[in-house]
C-alpha cells in the first residue's frame, strides 16, 4: 500500500538526474509524482549501465531505480500546446521540481512567477549547478565539475597524486536529496498560510556541505586536510585506515587515549595470540599514548607506528572480512569490513530488518529487488515501491482523468507533436 504521509499531494517532476532522487523520495512518502518527459524520454533513461547490457530506455538501471513509484507523461516544451499542458498540470500540483538551464522555464512562461499567479500554493524547486546569482550562475555542470567545485574532490585520492573523482556519480543525488528536504520544509508553512514559495538548490553548496569539519580547518586552524588515501590524520600524525585482508579490505583506526587505547590494546592482544605482536606492543600503555594530539611525534613514535601497521597488515591477510569482523565484535575493536555491493546485498542485518523489497517489473518481464524504505515508521509507514513507468505510460490517465481532455483533443495533440 502507498504511504499515507503525503497522500493527496502531487509533484510535477521536470528534472533530469540532478533531481531524480527528489521525486523518488516524495513518491516513497505517498505523493503522486508525475514525471514529465520529452517525447523521446528523459535523458536519465540513457544513463548506463543497462539491465543485462541491453541499451533501451526501459532498461537503464538509473532510471529503473530513481523513477520507481512515479507516473510518466510526455510533453514537448518547444510546442505552445505542450507548454500549455505543463501549465495546466502545474495548476493542479502542490510541488514542482525542475533542473533545466537557468531562466529557460521563465523564458517560455513556465517559471515560478507565471505559475504561482494561477496556483499560489505551488512550491517550485529549482536545482541549479551554481545557484541563480553570482558570477558562476550560468556555468555548465557535470558530476566531476560539481564534485571538484564543491571541494570534496580535493580530499579524494592518494597522497602526492592528483585528486580523483567519485566512482559513483552522486552530485545529483545530493542535490535531489536536499531538494526533497527543502520542499518539505516549505510544505510546513504552506499548511499554515496556504502559500507556496520558490526554492533554489545550489549543487555546489550541496557538495560543500559534505566536507563537514574539513571546511572549518582553514578558519580555525590555519591549515587544511589533504589527500591521504588509506590514511587519516594530520601530516605529522598520520595513521593507516584501510588494510588488505584475504577477500577485500578492513577499516581499522589504531590510536591511543581513553577512547581508542582499549581498542588498540585488544587488537594487539589478539595479534599476540597468533604471534604477530612484538613485546613492546603488548607492554605499551596505549591509554597514555597520544602522539600528534597532545604531544609531539618522536622518531620512536614514527618507527613504532610503521612497525605496528606492518604487523597489523600481515595479521589481517590471514583472515577474511567475516572472520575479522566476528572476532572484532567480541573483542570490542574499532574496525569495520569494507562492504562490496555483493556484501550489502547479502547483509544479515538488512535482511533481518526486511530492508529489501521485490518489485514486479512487467515491462522487462522480471521481478527486481529494490532497497526498501529509508525509515521504519510505526503509524505512517513508507509504502511499497512500484516499478518505473514507460515513456508516456500515463498520458491517458493524467491528461484525460486529471485535466479532463477528450480523446479527440489528445489525438490532435499527438498529431501536432505536443505530447
Amino acid at each position: 500500500m502507498p504511504s499515507e504521509l503525503l497522500k493527496g499531494f502531487r509533484l510535477l517532476d521536470l528534472s533530469d538526474e540532478k533531481g531524480a532522487l527528489c521525486g523518488k523520495i516524495l513518491a516513497d512518502l505517498g505523493a503522486e509524482v508525475i514525471k514529465v518527459e520529452p517525447l523521446e524520454g528523459c535523458a536519465t533513461r540513457r544513463i548506463p549501465p543497462f539491465l543485462e547490457d541491453i541499451p533501451h530506455p526501459d532498461r537503464s538501471l538509473y532510471s529503473i531505480a530513481y523513477h520507481a513509484g512515479k507516473k510518466s507523461v510526455t510533453a514537448n516544451l518547444a510546442s505552445a500546446d505542450g507548454r500549455a499542458i505543463i501549465a495546466e498540470l502545474a495548476a493542479h500540483a502542490d510541488f514542482l521540481i525542475e533542473s533545466l538551464p537557468l531562466g529557460h522555464l521563465d523564458a517560455i512562461g513556465l517559471g515560478y512567477d507565471a505559475l504561482s499567479k494561477r496556483n499560489p500554493r505551488l512550491i517550485y524547486t529549482s536545482i541549479t549547478p551554481f545557484g541563480d546569482t553570482g558570477p558562476g550562475k550560468d556555468y555548465q555542470w557535470a558530476d566531476i565539475v560539481t564534485w571538484a567545485a564543491g571541494g570534496m574532490m580535493h580530499l579524494m585520492g592518494e597522497e602526492g597524486e592528483p585528486p580523483i573523482q567519485m566512482s559513483l556519480p552522486q552530485a545529483g543525488l545530493h542535490a535531489g536529496g536536499e531538494a526533497a528536504v527543502s520542499s518539505l520544509l516549505a510544505h510546513y508553512p504552506r499548511q499554515i498560510d496556504g502559500l507556496g514559495q520558490r526554492i533554489v538548490v545550489n549543487m555546489q553548496a550541496c557538495i560543500v556541505w559534505t566536507l563537514m569539519n574539513e571546511q572549518a580547518m582553514p578558519i580555525l586552524h590555519g591549515n587544511y586536510l589533504s589527500r591521504t588515501g588509506r590514511h587519516v590524520g594530520s601530516a605529522d600524525a598520520r595513521r593507516k585506515m584501510v588494510y588488505d585482508c584475504k577477500d577485500g579490505h578492513i577499516s581499522i583506526l589504531v590510536a591511543g587515549g581513553v577512547v581508542f587505547g582499549a581498542s588498540t590494546k585488544a587488537l594487539i592482544d589478539w595479534m599476540g595470540e597468533h604471534g604477530f605482536a612484538s613485546d613492546w606492543m603488548r607492554t605499551k600503555d596505549w591509554i597514555s599514548w597520544v602522539p600528534g594530539l597532545f604531544m609531539k611525534m618522536t622518531e620512536q613514535d614514527y618507527r613504532e607506528i610503521e612497525e605496528l601497521e606492518s604487523k597489523i597488515q600481515q595479521f589481517l591477510l590471514t583472515m577474511t572480512k567475516r572472520e575479522i569482523y566476528a572476532v572484532g565484535l567480541k573483542r570490542r575493536i574499532f574496525l569495520a569490513p569494507v562492504a562490496s555491493v555483493a556484501d550489502v546485498a547479502a547483509d544479515e542485518q538488512l535482511k533481518a530488518r526486511d530492508f529489501w523489497v521485490s518489485v514486479p517489473h512487467d515491462t522487462i518481464g522480471k521481478t527486481l529487488t529494490f532497497p526498501g524504505p529509508f525509515a521504519k515508521m510505526s503509524e505512517t509507514p513508507i509504502g511499497a515501491t512500484t516499478r518505473a513507468p514507460r515513456i508516456g505510460e500515463h498520458n491517458e490517465e493524467i491528461y484525460r482523468g486529471l485535466l479532463g481532455l477528450t480523446p479527440e483533443h489528445l489525438t490532435k495533440l499527438r498529431a501536432s507533436g505536443a505530447i
